[in-house]
């Protein structure tokens, strides 16, 4: 199977997953329900765009990000990375955007929980990730959607991933 084709299955096969509506809240609830406070144009698939990103470690080959609602109020998050080696990791997670913390499953620890993750909207329209894993943070992210909504940045340390907006077609 060629890259394409396989990070094009992942895509598909992830894109499908978790799409279960999330209850909506009642009047005069707290809303935590990503689909009223995540920034428009969040969901959908988001490949790499290498020439534009920078890296602090091997630059991948490729890379993936989707964005998908799902239940209680959550957003899945997935990705998918074809490294500069050729090996190929992928993981998942699903968290509200109100700081409520979510399991993260990677490829490279099988079925056992390999990180907590949470991230809140910020007043300036990014998104902001903390990543832990014994207890401690050891990843703080900031998304970025442009105004456009055709670029995703994301941004940790000295890592930073201009992701574009992309189509099955493509």
């Amino acid at each position: 199977m060629s890259k394409f084709k396989f990070l094009s299955a992942c895509a598909l096969a992830i894109g499908t997953m978790g799409l279960a509506p999330a209850a909506i809240a009642a009047e005069g609830d707290v809303i935590t329900d990503a689909r009223e406070i995540a920034p428009d144009g969040l969901i959908g698939i988001w490949k790499a765009d290498m020439e534009a990103s920078g890296y602090g470690h091997a630059k991948p080959q490729a890379a993936y990000r989707t964005f998908y609602y799902t239940e209680d109020g959550k957003i899945l998050v997935s990705f998918q990375t074809l490294g500069a080696t050729g090996n190929i990791s992928f993981g998942h997670w699903a968290a509200q955007l109100d700081g409520t913390p979510g399991i993260e499953y990677h490829s490279s620890a099988k079925s056992v929980p390999y990180n907590v993750v949470s991230w809140k909207p910020g007043e300036d329209g990014r998104l902001y990730l903390d990543v832990s894993r014994h207890g401690e943070t050891y990843i703080k992210a900031i998304y970025e959607l442009s105004a456009d909504k055709q670029t995703l940045k994301y941004s940790y340390g000295d890592t930073t991933v201009v992701y574009r907006r992309w189509n099955l077609k493509d």
